[in-house]
């Protein structure tokens, strides 16, 4: 091969690259709005969710605190407490999962979109 085929076969790449990546970043671009509505909702929810969880933690405790033999319906209440907890905690690390993972996919569009510039 010649060096001016080797030039047109990087100048085919290049260009068929840049395709990709602008598929791409619209694709994301088109995302972005969603994300962004999804971010912004669990943002909302989480104090919420923290109080909640606050609350839960007030209730154990003072489930925790009851006299040694607990009537039948403290300890169910205390154990619905629990589960309530342990529900609301996992709710809440989930979010905050959620919320990592959308911050990152900004992150990674605004990246591309640097890029363009």
């Amino acid at each position: 091969m010649d060096t001016f085929s080797l030039l047109e076969d990087k100048v085919r790449k290049a260009a068929s690259l840049v395709r990709e990546l602008r598929q791409r970043n619209q694709s994301l671009e088109q995302e972005l709005p969603e994300v962004r509505k999804r971010a912004q909702r669990l943002e909302q929810e989480l104090p919420e969710l923290r109080t909640r969880v606050q609350d839960l933690q007030r209730a154990l405790q003072a489930a925790e605190k009851a006299p040694a033999a607990p009537s039948e319906e403290d300890a169910r209440k205390a154990a619905e407490s629990a589960r309530k907890l342990a529900a609301t905690e996992q709710e809440v690390k989930t979010l905050r999962q959620e919320r990592e993972e959308v911050r990152v996919r900004i992150a990674r569009l605004m990246e591309v979109l640097d890029g363009l510039e």
